[in-house]
């Protein structure tokens, strides 16, 4: 494999594809190479780490990170950029008045750093980061920012004899600005900051709650057969509400849903070998179902779109987002190099040999 470096660039003056005044950009991992495409053209080419969570597109750019030694080195456009003692994988990425903000987690869960351009702000030598890199509804990973500041969460676990509760610290920067002690709300699902205001999901026995402050905006019993694999706090036609997805072992279906205030949106797949999912952000919402990472349908704003069953496989999580209430997808032939690209407006098709990580509009 070569060595990172020696990125090779488009020229241009804008670094964006087209004279409009948003660009479609993808990621993609092309042999050791990542890639990024600006409007369906090449712009970027550098070596890599095939982790897809290491590469990124932001204002135009590639930015790519790997472990040197004991150090994480962060390039744009092949480059180095900086570099600073440790193993961390980023899961907050976010370029806020020039300065670049990471949140990244060391190996094991064994604690992690908030830095701006490399220089370490807070860290912690123990703690889980709450949230993650491949998020869809929130751009910058675990990172919340907010008006009044940047927000981030970290868990410290606390082992009993009859098991491991946690304890949840919500950080502005460097200070810490909410504490919420172990096991007095329930199981916690997600957290996060929102236009100032402290939001968790939360399991408290049998109900799910969505929690603002300490107040509990809403909640629902589940049914007795009913598990949550996957459970998440949105930003949803301008509130926040939860996404999810339930299965039902008694009959025997799964449903991906959508929890506003008393509002549910509900996408059920009758049989077990197919799994639902969900998107939303914004204005937008989408429900597909997948065996694997093979697309069997996909619902957007409550319109089917005509996919062929099975043609195309949704290669990486952020392969489907939605910025500025247009829906983005890349979605890759199963049997060959091209590659579909979908937007609200758009259906067009992009060949490459590699696999597309991610989609973004900026």
């Amino acid at each position: 494999m070569r060595e990172p470096g020696g990125g090779s660039r488009v020229a241009t003056d804008t670094a964006k594809a087209t004279t409009d005044s948003t660009t479609l950009y993808i990621t993609a991992l092309c042999g050791d190479d990542a890639v990024l495409f600006a409007d369906g053209m090449e712009l970027v080419r550098a070596p890599a780490d095939p982790d897809p969570e290491r590469h990124r597109a932001r204002q135009g750019h590639l930015w790519t990170d790997r472990i040197q030694g004991k150090e994480t080195v962060i390039y744009r456009d092949g480059e180095e950029w900086l570099r600073f003692p440790g193993e961390e994988l980023l899961e907050g990425f976010l370029l806020d008045g020039g300065k670049l903000h990471t949140l990244g987690q060391r190996p094991g869960n064994q604690g992690f750093c908030y830095r701006i351009d490399g220089r370490e702000v807070f860290s912690s030598t123990v703690g889980r980061i709450v949230g993650s890199a491949s998020s869809r509804e929130w751009d910058a990973g675990a990172f919340s920012p907010d008006s009044i500041g940047i927000f981030y969460t970290y868990a410290i676990p606390f082992v009993h004899s009859d098991g491991t509760t946690w304890e949840y610290r919500i950080m502005k920067g460097a200070d810490t600005f909410r504490v919420i002690p172990d096991d007095v709300s329930g199981t916690i699902l997600d957290l996060r900051v929102y236009r100032g205001k402290v939001y968790m999901a939360a399991l408290r026995g049998r109900r799910l709650c969505l929690v603002c402050e300490n107040s509990t905006l809403w909640h629902r019993r589940l049914e007795n057969t009913e598990t949550l694999p996957e459970v998440g706090l949105i930003p949803f036609l301008g509130e926040i509400g939860l996404k999810g997805v339930s299965s039902f072992s008694r009959y025997n279906y799964s449903e991906a849903w959508i929890q506003l205030g008393g509002r549910m949106l509900r996408y059920r797949v009758s049989q077990r070998i197919f799994t639902p999912s969900v998107l939303a952000k914004g204005n937008v919402h989408a429900f597909w179902t997948h065996i694997d990472t093979r697309l069997i349908n996909l619902v957007l704003n409550g319109r089917r779109l005509p996919l062929d069953y099975g043609k195309y496989s949704l290669m990486n999580p952020l392969c489907i987002n939605a910025f500025n209430d247009t829906f983005v997808a890349i979605l890759s032939d199963t049997s060959s190099t091209e590659h579909l690209v979908i937007t609200d407006s758009l259906t067009t098709h992009l060949r490459f040999p590699g696999t597309p990580t991610s989609i973004r509009i900026e």
